[in-house]
């Protein structure tokens, strides 16, 4: 559907385009969500993706005279400052001093490794956004949506050993920033 077609029935029948949307539009919005606010519960990624379509729907009438970006960037700029907000939001919350933190954990959890956990995850989301194209496309296909080296290639117009290579040096500079902050070892 074009997005002249998508905004005329965002006009005409305004829960159908919205929907419609959704089932265009949703899996990329959760996909940017999820990237910026990957250490975060999943309900606040659940609630950052609604608010990015209840901001669209506010400003939807403003969209329409700004015809020079496409409907999908603009959605996708709404997604990433909504997520960036709740990250800002979230970082002014978490100022308390050690004395106002009461942890009361489960038997057998162990903050140790969920520590660690998260501190990987960091390390890896800074080496993903410091990867250029199509490095940075590869290393997403391959290991957060577990595609097939082939798909990966047809899918980029490259050839199977030159994502071969990619992958190689960016579990390379992965390894090396991990080394680096004493997270892993030779």
């Amino acid at each position: 559907m074009s997005e002249e077609k998508l905004l005329l029935l965002l006009k005409d029948n305004p829960e159908k385009g919205m929907q419609k949307m959704l089932e265009l539009y949703g899996g990329a919005v959760a996909t940017i969500c999820r990237n910026f606010l990957h250490d975060f519960p999943e309900s606040d990624i659940e609630e950052t993706i609604a608010d990015t379509f209840i901001h669209f729907w506010k400003i939807r009438e403003k969209y329409e005279r700004k015809e020079k970006y496409s409907l999908k960037s603009y959605l996708y700029a709404i997604a990433r400052n909504a997520a960036r907000d709740k990250r800002r939001k979230a970082k002014k919350a978490d100022i308390y001093s050690l004395e106002e933190i009461s942890l009361e954990l489960p038997d057998g959890y162990d903050l140790e490794k969920e520590v660690q956990r998260r501190e990987y995850e960091a390390v890896l989301h800074t080496c993903l956004e410091q990867m250029r194209e199509p490095d940075k496309s590869v290393f997403l296909y391959r290991y957060f949506y577990g595609y097939k080296m082939q798909d990966i290639a047809t899918k980029l117009s490259l050839t199977v050993k030159q994502v071969e290579n990619i992958l190689y040096r960016g579990k390379e500079k992965l390894r090396r920033d991990l080394m680096e902050r004493g997270l892993c070892y030779e």
